[in-house]
């Protein structure tokens, strides 16, 4: 199948503007303490988004403090199928391709994925309602979504990771609208470079992250110097499936809210948070239990108190930027 490519149009080029901006601060200051300490109140945070959800860009556009601050208090579940396809404008795709194109791709015959995909399924929420019966209707989904998007992006293909993430959409959207997510997330979100060869993405957020630490929390960062922990041994998870894998699902859909809202930058405050939230224990730890306290510290944390000690933490784009241009540089050196 030909590679394709995407043309571009304004709504793409404002997917550009994912991440928050990088002045954010002041709203992130203005509203926390508003957002963290006082409770929500459901039946009030429920009518506003029914009125937000009649015209989402409208208001988006005309009042984006106020969306955020909502997007970040958690998207109301009946909604979040809706507003995630919303704020990853999937269904504006069908303005460059075939309104077909997803049932074109699953009738495809030739699937060069199609034995890893196989695989997998078994191992993707093998204890959800959903996807735990071989050959029942979540696996059969899975796989015709999976096996679509492989046919569609060859380049990509499949990787593991992506189980997860469409078995995720699939919870809260059909088919057709899953593989439309997929697409966006892998190239709108620049998803696509987490599960190509040589996984070019995901070394670069190893880099920043490992820079993060160093700036937020130098005593640990010379204490997993010392033991020999690196980013590689336990955030692989955290980027390649925005925090899906090995996090309670309430955690889950809280990040997925804001990661399509607002960027990538969610999950390096989210590594951060954990670890600044075990940073006592850890110091005190070696190599495998290091290791052991992280595999088991997403779970460990009540999802908003996560979500909030994450928001808390300083985090620009301009810094991530900056880190970024230095992993450059030392590629170019590289030789």
């Amino acid at each position: 199948m030909a590679q394709h490519t995407f043309e571009r149009t304004r709504d793409v080029d404002n997917l550009c503007l994912l991440t928050a901006p990088d002045d954010d601060e002041d709203v992130d200051k203005k509203h926390q303490h508003k957002s963290g300490a006082k409770q929500l109140d459901p039946i009030k945070h429920l009518e506003q988004w029914r009125v937000i959800c009649i015209d989402f860009h409208r208001f988006r556009a005309k009042c984006p403090d106020k969306c955020k601050v909502l997007i970040r208090q958690g998207i109301p579940e009946f909604l979040r199928g809706s507003v995630w396809q919303k704020l990853a404008l999937s269904r504006e795709l069908l303005q460059r391709h075939p309104k077909d194109l997803y049932e074109n791709m699953r009738r495809t015959e030739a699937a060069p994925c199609e034995v890893d995909i196989m695989k997998d399924m078994n191992r993707t929420f093998p204890k959800h309602v959903l996807y735990r019966d071989k050959q029942g209707l979540g696996q059969r989904q899975l796989l015709n979504v999976l096996r679509a998007y492989s046919v569609f992006n060859a380049e990509v293909g499949y990787c593991q990771g992506m189980g997860f993430i469409c078995g995720v959409l699939l919870m809260y959207m059909g088919e057709d609208d899953a593989f439309l997510m997929l697409i966006s997330l892998l190239e709108n979100y620049r998803m696509a470079g987490l599960f190509m060869d040589n996984l070019p993405l995901l070394n670069k957020y190893f880099f920043q992250l490992q820079r993060l630490i160093e700036m937020h929390m130098p005593l640990l960062y010379n204490h997993f110097a010392q033991q020999g922990v690196e980013p590689t041994m336990y955030a692989s998870q955290w980027f390649m499936t925005v925090c899906i894998y090995n996090f309670p699902f309430s955690t889950v859909v809280r990040v997925w809210d804001i990661f399509l809202a607002e960027g990538v930058k969610i999950i390096f405050r989210i590594a951060l948070a954990l670890l600044k939230l075990n940073q006592e224990a850890l110091l005190g730890e070696s190599f495998e239990q290091i290791l052991q306290t992280l595999k088991q510290a997403p779970s460990r944390v009540e999802s908003d108190a996560l979500v909030q000690a994450a928001l808390g933490i300083k985090l620009k784009n301009r810094t991530l930027k900056e880190i970024e241009n230095e992993w450059l540089a030392q590629l170019n050196m590289e030789p």
